[in-house]
This record gives C-alpha cells, structure tokens and sequence, in this order.
C-alpha cells in the first residue's frame, strides 16, 4: 500500500530534520505503520516529527512498531503522534511511553489517544 511505499522511501533521506505524516481517515494498518516505524530508525537527524494515525486501523502492532522506530532519534526536540479513532491499545501506549523515555533532548509532546482501548495501565506507561 501507500503507507508502505512511503515508508520504503523514506529511510534514504537521512538528513531529513522535519516530517509530517497524515494517515487521517484512510485505511492504513499496521503493515503501513510497521513500514514507517521501520524507515523512522533510519532518520537519525529528526529535530520534529508529527504522525497522524487517526481514525486508521491501526493497533498495537503498528504503535509498537513507531515506538521501536523513534527510540533512537536522539536529536528528537518535537513529537506529535496521533492514534485517536484507532485500536492501539495498552500495548503500543507502553511502547510509545518507552521510546519517549530514551529521547533526552525533547522539548515538545503531543500525544493523543483519544477513542482508543488505552487504559489506565497504559497511560500510566506514558
């Protein structure tokens, strides 16, 4: 799909410093979110990154995926990252409260998981 092929290009722009990506209302899922949490690791220059997965069919597999993708992004200074509508769950809410943890030089985070399985486990994580 596009989110795959998206994701596919993206690992060779390893000066990139800035990147928005909004998946909103498409069918997206997890192979998609895998895909651009793969290509993420890549991109060791990030400064900001907004990732819109509302309303997408994403789970916890793809947040886990984003999650292990932004873990080492050392530069990172701005996060938003978007699964509202979706399925992500405690799991991928654990895996995005760890990647966060290892990013030392954030300034900036929105995170929203709005309409999601999120519980309180998971917001605990974050």
């Amino acid at each position: 799909g596009g989110a795959i092929a998206i994701g596919n290009g993206l690992q060779n722009l390893k000066q990139l410093q800035q990147i928005t990506l909004n998946f909103g209302r498409t069918q997206v899922a997890d192979g998609g979110a895998v895909a651009i949490g793969s290509a993420l690791q890549h991109l060791k220059q990030l400064r900001q990154i907004t990732l819109v997965f509302w309303d997408t069919q994403v789970t916890d597999g793809g947040a886990i995926a984003i999650g292990n993708g932004l873990q080492n992004l050392k530069q990172l200074q701005q996060i938003t990252l978007n699964f509202g509508r979706t399925q992500v769950a405690d799991g991928g809410a654990v895996a995005i409260g760890s990647a966060l943890q290892h990013l030392k030089q954030l300034r900036q985070i929105t995170l929203v998981f709005w309409d999601t399985q999120v519980t309180d486990g998971g917001a605990i994580a974050i």
